[in-house]
């Protein structure tokens, strides 16, 4: 299984994470170990405030287990996993708090182990975790049989656009498709070789590459969201650099969310709307089925829970009532007898809980493959859903393209138009000019008094 692991501060907001159904079709607390507190938030509270004494930032340790999918691993299976990173991560015997998580029909579980030891005061250090964790991983996959993703058998081929658990829930909170993103982001990446068939390659897919105030490279969709290329990717930054070059050659954001909005006329914002309305919904049907599917199984679950309660009362109550009491019972304790129950009823008791985990996992395991098999026809309309979104990104940068060549015409034609003015206007003057050069002078007024005066001037 993968793990993944991170230390964190935030007692309040992981407690609410981890209870939070928003995401999850069913949330159970499995075990807490160590803690006073039963419930999510005293259990965090009570590791935050054991770290007081210390000067430990992220108190918090927590793992999330994530099996293959299709796997049914069962509880005793996860328990080993828990042990096994636990012991190698020098947190034996810690206090931890243990959540399973069930969504579109897969079972992951989330460990929170607490760093500080409260006779020391001090904390855990944790070196190299991330190291030992694949290393489990891999060794739980080689057990079991599943098979072993690519990052795990090689590191070189590790998926480059794996989206982090932060970006992934920064997306979620912006109602984006995390895998969208990921997977334009991807065949943008696989086919191109240079800066501008990447940056063409993105448009086409309603995209676009800018220089990003402090993280270089950045990607902006179409409703001006921004997000590093680097992280969204998964791409290194020496890789970025190979193949694109410095960012200094592009334009900045705000001059790239300035071409967006003047490319995009409101014509083509409201085909892309009329898109999410019909996708949302297209989805509607299945959100529903999916809704009444959760909410039977929730009653099916608490069902066996109220039965199983009852025949462990009665088993309970069926021993007790094995012991005798008065001088019977004193006769008993000193014969052996009452301790020969005790373990009669313990062991009894042990296989009836071991019985009701068996019947409690093929329940959950039952409600898995219908819950998946509901998930086939979501990830086929969330695929098809995909297409026609890449479809009309296409047509939408075809749009702006022979828009943006109307323009450009537009633009020569009214220079070209202007520039003829000018020159007809030009050949106007001249030829206006060139008349009043050659025509015959008028004769001046004064002329006959010069006679005049001249004929006088000789007689």
């Amino acid at each position: 299984m993968i793990i993944k692991a991170s230390a964190r501060s935030g007692a309040r907001n992981l407690a609410n994470h981890l209870a939070s159904t928003k995401d999850n079709d069913h949330v159970t607390i499995h075990e807490v170990r160590g803690l006073v507190g039963q419930s999510l938030q005293a259990a965090f509270l009570e590791i935050d405030a054991s770290s007081h004494a210390t000067r430990c930032e992220k108190p918090i340790f927590s793992v999330s287990f994530n099996p293959p999918i299709g796997a049914e691993v069962t509880h005793d299976q996860f328990e080993d996993a828990f042990d096994r990173l636990e012991k190698k991560l020098g947190l034996t015997d810690q206090p931890r708090v243990v959540v399973m998580h069930e969504k579109e029909g897969r079972r992951h579980a989330h460990v929170c182990w607490s760093r500080i030891l409260v006779d020391e005061s001090k904390a855990i250090h944790m070196s190299h975790f991330k190291t030992k964790c694949t290393d489990v991983s891999r060794q739980l996959y080689i057990e079991h049989g599943w098979e072993l993703p690519k990052g795990l058998e090689r590191k070189q081929d590790r998926d480059p656009f794996q989206v982090s658990v932060a970006e992934w829930q920064a997306m979620n909170r912006q109602n984006i498709d995390p895998r969208d993103i990921k997977k334009l982001s991807q065949d943008a990446w696989q086919s191109s070789d240079n800066l501008s068939s990447f940056k063409l390659a993105l448009e086409e897919r309603n995209l676009f590459l800018a220089r990003g105030d402090k993280r270089g490279f950045v990607v902006l969709d179409h409703q001006h969201n921004v997000y590093s290329l680097s992280r969204v990717g998964g791409v290194k930054t020496k890789d970025l650099k190979a193949r694109l070059g410095l960012p200094d050659q592009l334009d900045g954001i705000e001059k790239v969310s300035r071409h967006i909005r003047q490319s995009l006329t409101q014509e083509v914002r409201g085909r892309i709307d009329a898109m999410k309305a019909r996708h949302k919904t297209e989805f509607q049907p299945l959100d529903d089925k999916k809704a009444q599917l959760v909410f039977r199984q929730k009653a099916e679950r608490r069902e066996l829970s109220d039965e199983q309660r009852v025949k462990r009362h009665l088993l309970i109550k069926s021993g007790r009532d094995k012991f005798r009491r008065g001088v019977r019972g004193i006769f008993d304790r000193v014969s052996g007898r009452h301790k020969r129950l005790t373990l009669i009823n313990r062991k009894k008791g042990e296989l009836l809980k071991a019985r009701q985990m068996e019947i409690r996992e093929e329940l959950i395991f039952r409600q898995n493959r219908e819950r998946s098999e509901l998930q086939k026809d979501i990830i086929a309309l969330r695929h098809q859903q995909r297409q026609e979104r890449t479809l009309l990104a296409k047509r939408v940068y075809e749009f702006r393209k022979s828009e943006a060549l109307r323009v450009k015409q537009t633009t020569q034609l009214e220079a070209w138009t202007k520039a003829r003015n000018i020159s007809k206007d030009f050949e106007k003057v001249s030829s206006e000019k060139g008349r009043s050069i050659n025509a015959p002078k008028k004769p001046s007024r004064d002329k006959p008094a010069r006679q005049r005066t001249r004929r006088r001037d000789l007689e």
